[in-house]
Parts: structure tokens; sequence; C-alpha cells
């Protein structure tokens, strides 16, 4: 999509600033669209020319794009910058400019093809969200993972729905539709093997701004991407624990967690990990607490992209 009243100075912020090692073919990719979604994100804002869905579709991409700036190693600051840029530039425009005018449509043809996409793979620098619409899958955003303890998926459930098979006529024709309104639930699997027993509890701990301000990209010493410590962290409990066990014999700890747990997380800056804490039941011999750490990723540009309306 050629958002015509793009221009250079925008781009030349970003590109200043990108390192000599970034892979050139992602990051000239991730730069346009970012710079393009930003532009129609400030027409949008000014003349309202989009859709609900078209722009929940649009704030998707543009976090993606943004998502991968920011592991090429462009500074934080300078991907704003060429936001502010482009959106000053935007807001001198009229609503009737040819230019906007035909981004928009750009946009509008672009969005009656992708609102049939029905999964999506958002890889982050080292693991993927995977998304879904369907009706019919358990997981709409899941990663999944391993540590030397468990195998786990960790995501977005979808809301209940008694029989996708139900679902009026019109669900094929999803432009008809409203965004998923239900809030996903925010659920970790633990895989059991047969000597595991069902652990007592489970928490989530993700930086607290009020105690760390800025992104938490590494290890005090080594310098490698880790959580942050506990001490700067806010702690989510789970509302709900439920073993599953299932007709082939494996069993799933399963702990969901609030919705507040879901907001705190979208808020993190994409480069950075946080931590589940899984506390052994009582009756389990080893009673050292187990850890799982994970890459945040653009995990709020797949719930958006989830938030369309199932297919």
């Amino acid at each position: 999509m050629k958002a015509a009243f793009l221009f250079t100075s925008a781009a030349l912020a970003i590109l200043q600033a990108a390192p000599a090692a970034a892979e050139q073919t992602v990051y000239r990719a991730a730069e346009q669209a970012f710079l393009e979604r930003t532009s129609l994100q400030a027409a949008d804002d000014k003349c309202g020319y989009f859709t609900e869905l078209e722009r929940t579709a649009l704030t998707s991409g543009q976090l993606q794009a943004r998502g991968a700036l920011l592991r090429a190693g462009v500074p934080a600051d300078a991907i704003d910058s060429a936001a502010s840029e482009v959106i000053r530039f935007a807001n001198t425009q009229d609503c009737g400019a040819a230019d906007f005018n035909t981004a928009a449509g750009y946009l509008k043809n672009a969005f009656s093809a992708y609102i049939g996409t029905m999964l999506m793979e958002f890889p982050g620098a080292e693991s993927v969200w995977k998304a879904s619409r369907s009706r019919w899958d358990t997981w709409r955003v899941v990663q999944d993972g391993s540590s030397k303890d468990y195998l786990y998926q960790f995501g977005l459930l979808a809301p209940d729905i008694d029989d996708p098979e139900a679902f009026p006529a019109n669900y094929s024709r999803p432009l008809d539709n409203p965004l998923v309104s239900k809030p996903f639930r925010l659920t970790v699997d633990l895989f059991l093997t047969d000597d595991q027993t069902l652990p007592s509890t489970a928490r989530i701990l993700v930086r607290n701004e009020a105690k760390s301000p800025e992104p938490w990209l590494g290890a005090i010493f080594s310098g490698k991407p880790g959580p942050p410590p506990r001490t700067v962290t806010s702690a989510y409990w789970p509302s709900e624990r439920v073993l599953i066990e299932e007709e082939k014999g494996q069993r799933r700890a399963r702990f969901v967690f609030s919705d507040d747990a879901t907001q705190a997380l979208a808020q993190l800056d994409p480069r950075e990990r946080f931590e589940i804490l899984i506390q052994p039941s009582a009756r389990a011999e080893d009673q050292t607490t187990k850890s799982l750490v994970l890459e945040v990723g653009d995990f709020q540009a797949a719930h958006l992209f989830a938030k369309l309306p199932p297919l």
C-alpha cells in the first residue's frame, strides 16, 4: 500500500538510527510499513476514514511494524520522532486531499482481502505468537514453549461459545460483523508428565512501570535478554485453576488470569521478557518454584488481529 503523502524526512529519521547490522530486507519493509500505517492512523484520527474493523487491523499492522523496527535495533525515540513528524504532516492536510483519499482507498481495498485471513503468525526475536480467528480453535493467540520442567502453552483462550456450528449465517460475511466483544482469557497450560502433580498456583511477573519506567531489555551483567528483577515487577495471580485430563491420558494444568494481566502485557515493550512462576503442590517431593521466561513480542498486534470477527 502506498501512502502518497509520506515524506522523506521521517524515513531519514529512522534510517539514520538503523544499526549497520540490521537485516536490510526486513528492516526496509518494516520501516515503510510503519510510516505508511502511522500516516493512515493520523489521517483517520483527523477525518474518520475507516470502520472499526479497518482501524483495528491498521493498528495491529502498525504495532507489528514497530516491533520489527525495535528488534532490528532502531532506538524507540527515533521511531517515535519519525511517527511524530508523519502525524504533524498529516494534520496539515485537508480531509478532502487527493492523497488522503487515495491512501484510504488503498487500505480499504487491501482490508477487503485481509478480512478473510484466518491464521497469522507474529514472529519475535526468539518465539512466535500464533493467532487464529477460527471459531473452532481453543487458542486465539498462543505461544508454545518448553523449559527443563514443562512443555507449555501460553496465550489467550477464545471466549466461551456454546456451539461454533450455531453461528449465524452472516459470519460468512465478516465485514458485516463487529469486533469480538467478550474478553479473551489469558491462560497458561502446563503439560504434566505421569509423575507430576497439579501445581498449587502460578503467577505472572510483569515489569511495574512505576518501579522501572524504562523497558527492561537484558540482565544487568550479561546483557542477555531476560526478565526484570522481581523487585520491580507486579504479580498477577490466577482466578482459576483446572486439571484437564484428556482421553489419551494426557494431563494439563491450566491457570487462567484476569484481563488486568492481559492489559499489563500489552503495555510492555515487544523486546521485553516476563516470567511465570509455578508453585508446586504441597504433596510434591520437589518444593522448588519453577520459572518460565517468555518473550513479549508482538502480543498486542496478535491480540488485535484475533479480535476481528471469527471465521
